[in-house]
Parts: structure tokens; C-alpha cells; sequence
């Protein structure tokens, strides 16, 4: 089994957290793979006009260290809201055919821009493309998702020849859903025919409401074994992109609670414990800013000791 996690710069500076501090952390655990995510709106704050300064001191830092870099592409991107879209994009709205050639082109430059680095292992095309999300409910359509993996896999190229990275082999194409619904919603059949991998987020204690001042949470729909049998009909290859290991709450403030009721180290271990009997090759661990901020701020080390403990043993 090989190990990761999200590192999102974004989350971190809304956390307040020094964002190059907490990639030595990162690293400092020995994962096999960082997420980094390439947010648009940050990137190409005027059209044509591109700021990879942060992209790029994190990306560097990773080849220095030779870590290991799963890179998402496209506009949607992990973390809320979910849909990262310049200001000056007119129609926000990934249906809209100008919107995907406007897409598309900064995918193409952020490629171009960092094809070269051999830290990079695999790209990920949309974050959760075919599940509705974002303030708006928006959907990546298919047809167009098909398409950016197509050119993805074109340009990465050396010569006219697909780049090999240092796993030896050329970048595959991630994509990933949202697996608490999997059966309902009935996507992973349309994913595994366009993509190279299928990264499942999986969340086990998820906010649902209050009733009477009372949180209620929930998990995934389908059971343990229902989940097993969807992807053992596949000869795909599967990741868990996703695993909750960061509290889930009604608001920033029971999200920083010293003990939120949806997380705990201990409940990380026994949901670890659930996906590593699915049929999955890798499994990235979702909350490295949320451990990160209870280290810095609180000098809690709880979370870091759990999942050290996890990955070496």
C-alpha cells in the first residue's frame, strides 16, 4: 500500500498557517505522494497573465526533496468552493464552449510550465468532475472531461515521445468521484473507461444537520461490502483520493473545536482500517492542513503521531 495527502496552500492560508513550514512537514513524513493542487483563479488572475510563483516554490521544493506529486488540473480543484474561476471568465459555467477552450488553454500551460519536473508522478484531471458541487452545483460534462484527458496525455510529451517519469512508466490520468453515494449516483463506469486511475473520496463522518442543537452525521451509503464488490467488477486501478481524517462540521467554529465530534486520531485508524480492505492500491489521507493547524496552534501532535503510525507500519 502506498500513502498520501492534499496539500493545499489555500487551506493553510485560510487556517492562518505558514504554508512553507507545513510542506517540510509534509514531506518530513516520508509520503509516497503530495496533491498539489494548481488553482486557477490564483494562477491566471488576468487573462493571458500567469503568477506560477507559488505553484512553483512548491513544486521546486518537491523536486529538491525528491517527493512525490500527484498535480490537478483544470478549474475544479480540492477544497471549497470547489470551482476555482478567474474573475474575468464571463461565463462561469463548464458546459459553455468558449468557458472549456478557456479551460483547456490553462491546463495546456501548466503542463508546458512543469512537464520537466520528474517529481510530478501522475496528474489528476477536475477534482470530482461528474459529481455536482460548488455554491452552483455545477458539472464537469463528460464529453469534455474525455477531452481534457486526451490532451493531457498529447502534450505530455518529450520529443514528440510520452514522458517517462521516474516511476518508470508515462504519467497516468487520475479522476475521482465522490464514492459516499457510488451506487446512487452510478458514475464509476463512465470514469474507468476515460481514465487511467479512479480515486474514491470517502468521508465517514459527514455533517448532515442539527436537530435540537444535536449534530447528526453520516457515512458512506453503500456498505463495506457492496463498495468491494462495485470495484472488484473493474480490472481498473483504484485509490482512495480522499480519506476523512479532518473533522466535518456545521461551521469554522465546531471545525476548530478541541474535540470535534466527526474526527479523532482514533477514528482515522478505524476508518484506515476500513479502506485497506477495499481492493485499492493508495490511499491519500484528506486533513494535512487540519493536523498542521493543531500542531501550530495548539501544539497538538496527535494527529501527525497517527498517521506516522499508520504509514510505517
Amino acid at each position: 500500500m502506498k500513502f498520501g495527502t492534499t496539500f493545499s496552500h489555500r487551506q493553510l492560508q485560510h487556517l492562518s498557517c505558514p504554508v512553507s513550514k507545513a510542506l517540510d512537514k509534509a514531506i518530513e513524513l516520508n509520503f509516497d505522494y503530495l496533491r498539489i493542487c494548481a488553482y486557477w483563479d490564483e494562477i491566471e488572475k488576468i487573462e493571458g497573465e500567469y503568477d506560477w510563483s507559488q505553484l512553483e516554490k512548491i513544486l521546486n521544493t518537491c523536486q529538491k526533496n525528491q517527493q512525490g506529486v500527484v498535480l490537478t488540473l483544470g478549474v475544479k480543484a480540492p477544497r471549497y468552493p470547489e470551482f476555482y474561476w478567474p474573475d474575468w471568465i464571463e461565463k462561469k459555467d463548464p458546459n459553455h464552449k468558449q468557458t472549456q477552450e478557456k479551460i483547456l488553454n490553462f491546463t495546456k500551460k501548466t503542463i508546458k510550465k512543469f512537464k520537466h519536473l520528474s517529481c510530478i508522478k501522475y496528474y489528476q484531471i477536475e477534482n470530482e468532475a461528474l459529481d455536482p458541487s460548488g455554491p452552483d452545483n455545477l458539472v464537469i460534462p463528460l464529453s469534455f472531461l474525455t477531452k481534457e484527458i486526451s490532451e493531457v496525455k498529447k502534450l505530455d510529451k518529450v520529443n514528440g515521445k510520452a514522458r517517462e517519469g521516474a516511476l518508470g512508466h508515462n504519467r497516468r490520468v487520475i479522476t475521482s468521484l465522490w464514492a459516499n453515494e457510488l451506487s446512487r449516483r452510478n458514475l464509476l463506469p463512465q470514469l474507468t473507461k476515460s481514465s487511467d486511475i479512479v480515486g474514491l473520496d470517502l468521508y465517514y463522518q459527514q455533517f448532515v444537520g442539527k436537530i435540537l442543537g444535536k449534530s447528526f452525521y453520516m457515512g458512506p451509503l453503500d456498505s463495506q461490502q457492496k463498495i468491494k464488490k462495485l470495484l472488484t467488477k473493474n480490472t481498473q486501478e483504484f485509490w482512495i483520493m480522499e480519506l476523512q481524517a479532518e473533522p466535518w462540521e456545521a461551521n469554522k467554529h465546531d471545525y476548530l473545536a478541541k474535540n470535534p465530534k466527526s474526527i479523532s486520531p482514533e477514528k482515522i485508524k478505524s476508518s484506515y482500517q476500513q479502506v485497506s480492505r477495499l481492493p485499492v492500491s493508495t490511499i491519500l489521507f484528506w486533513g494535512f492542513e487540519y493536523w498542521f493547524y493543531q500542531l501550530h496552534k495548539n501544539n497538538n501532535h496527535s494527529y501527525f503521531e497517527i498517521i506516522s503510525d499508520i504509514i510505517s507500519s
